[in-house]
């Protein structure tokens, strides 16, 4: 206690002693509490314009990115969906031999580990909102895939949003402006898009651009003949945009953010008010003005000594001379439990994801539970269709139509397919040119929340026959609904080769006469046995 605060109480009439009462902070420092402060946002989520700025969408995928980490609501969500896409079972292949030779070549190469990363990229375009990916030519025709952070694209380009995009398609991207994360300097590097590659001619265009900087693009060229049809260029972004219309796009967690913000102030403000409904004050009176005048009137060491100041643990004595009293208070606050039901709900239905899943615990009854998992599985398979094209046109389309352009990979594949049915209904055959890329079939995660049974029942046939055989339905379609994707073709081609290489098994080689062994011919035996007696 300060000296000169005790002389002047020490001075003061007793009629006024006997109405002073203060407060001694000692039981612990107040210094680096983390108490709850007013609703704060690092930026401004409102805005009336369709294209955020440069500075909004960098903050926002930064928040974004921050709760991803931080919020276990957004974490369980974002894993939840990247599992249903890339988790088990997901793979790529193609009953072409050719084709699925490098489908394993770009995904098994130590240099892509597309088998490691596509959980990850996934993810990282759901929490950001788009994805970049580079993709480099080598002589031999190998084509490399590698990572570009949506943070480094900035500065310049079509409404400051660090591209380049055509002047009359406001939609296709000529180079990507790249900041070089060692120095942080803004236009030292352009990366040629994919469109680049397939349309040549657009470098004059993109040249016209004031942000178009000729030696920066000359990082991404090379002298080698191969990539003169290209411009000289070898390395190429292909993106995966999630917006809507827009030239850049920030993740679909960006309607949560205001509300995880107020749910997490009120969980600091809860936190401080179970604090405070905890907490205690030690009340001592001193009835005496005299003898409160001689406690003041003792050194600090000295006071310390005394049982007033004294530490108070439980089960310990307390001795105090007569004159001073003491009693132990706390405060008798209302309780204010179960009171961010309506923020939670907000966020479910930004997430758009079930509350029992979000939150982890269920208070709903089972139909109500069961009745929520449809909306969500929905969702997960509108995302897994989107991730699909994406997949097949734009990341495989681009790889194939590079290897073609540097390794003389085919461009087009001959496909034998029924056409039309002839005057007798017997099938016309022809064959159809087909891109790589329309040849190859994904095989994505099994949803345990799909009925199988069900869907069995009803395409397999139990009280009618198989849809296939009434309904003419291929066996590759009613395969893909019942959950097994992937190449059927090539799973046929697998079922022909365990045949060819592997024993056949018991049941193939004689069911119904194992059949008849384990009940006919006994009693067969018996009755002729009988017969004979007689």
């Amino acid at each position: 206690m300060d000296t000169k605060l005790i002389e002047k109480l020490y001075g003061l009439p007793d009629d006024a002693l006997q109405g002073l009462s203060f407060s001694v902070p000692w039981q612990m420092s107040p210094e680096g509490d983390d108490s709850a402060d007013g609703d704060r946002s690092s930026t401004s989520l409102i805005s009336t314009n369709k294209e955020d700025s440069s500075y909004s969408r960098e903050v926002l995928q930064t928040d974004c990115w921050n709760k991803f980490h931080r919020n276990p609501y957004i974490n369980t969500s974002v894993r939840g969906i990247v599992g249903r896409a890339t988790g088990m079972g997901f793979s790529v292949s193609s009953h072409i031999l050719e084709i699925d030779d490098v489908l394993e070549e770009i995904e098994l190469d130590p240099r892509n580990r597309m088998y490691t990363f596509w959980p990850k990229y996934v993810g990282r375009s759901l929490v950001e909102g788009e994805l970049f990916l580079t993709l480099t030519c080598h002589t031999d025709g190998f084509i490399e895939v590698d990572f570009l952070e949506s943070s480094s694209i900035v500065g310049g380009g079509t409404d400051n949003s660090g591209i380049i995009f055509h002047p009359n398609k406001t939609l296709m991207p000529l180079f990507y402006i790249v900041k070089d994360p060692k120095n942080g300097s803004i236009e030292n590097d352009l990366i040629p898009s994919i469109f680049i590659a397939r349309y040549p001619e657009l470098i004059k265009i993109a040249k016209k651009n004031r942000h178009f900087t000729q030696k920066y693009a000359d990082k991404n060229k090379n002298e080698k003949n191969k990539f003169k049809q290209f411009g000289g260029y070898f390395r190429f972004v292909v993106a995966y945009e999630k917006g809507f219309v827009t030239k850049r796009a920030i993740s679909y967690l960006r309607t949560t953010l205001e509300w995880l913000n107020h749910y997490e102030n009120l969980k600091k403000y809860e936190i401080d008010h179970k604090k405070s409904s905890g907490s205690y004050v030690w009340v001592f009176t001193i009835e005496d003005a005299r003898t409160f005048k001689l406690w003041l009137s003792m050194s600090d060491s000295d006071r310390r000594k005394t049982g007033i100041m004294a530490k108070k643990t439980p089960g310990s004595s307390l001795i105090l001379p007569p004159g001073i009293t003491v009693d132990c208070k706390n405060p008798q606050l209302a309780k204010i439990t179960d009171q961010d039901e309506d923020i939670k709900e907000l966020v479910s239905s930004g997430l758009n994801e079930p509350y029992d899943i979000m939150t982890g615990s269920s208070k709903s009854p089972y139909g109500a539970t069961a009745a929520s998992r449809g909306p969500m599985s929905d969702r997960t398979s509108d995302e897994i269709a989107f991730l699909e094209r994406f997949l097949r046109y734009d990341f495989w389309g681009s790889i194939f139509f590079l290897k073609n352009k540097v390794s003389g990979f085919k461009e087009f594949f001959k496909e034998k397919v029924a056409s039309h049915f002839d005057d007798k209904q017997e099938p016309v055959f022809v064959y159809r040119k087909r891109r790589p890329e329309q040849l190859i079939d994904f095989e994505w995660p099994t949803s345990e929340t799909i009925n199988y049974e069900g869907r069995a029942k009803g395409l397999l046939g139990v009280k009618h026959g198989p849809v296939s055989e009434t309904l003419g339905i291929p066996n590759e379609e009613i395969a893909r609904r019942l959950g097994i994707g992937g190449s059927y073709r090539k799973k046929r081609l697998l079922l022909a080769t365990e045949k060819d290489q592997l024993p056949e098994l018991v049941y193939n080689l004689d069911a119904e006469s194992l059949q008849e062994k384990a009940e006919a011919e006994p009693g067969k035996e018996k009755r002729n046995a009988n017969t004979a007696k007689k």
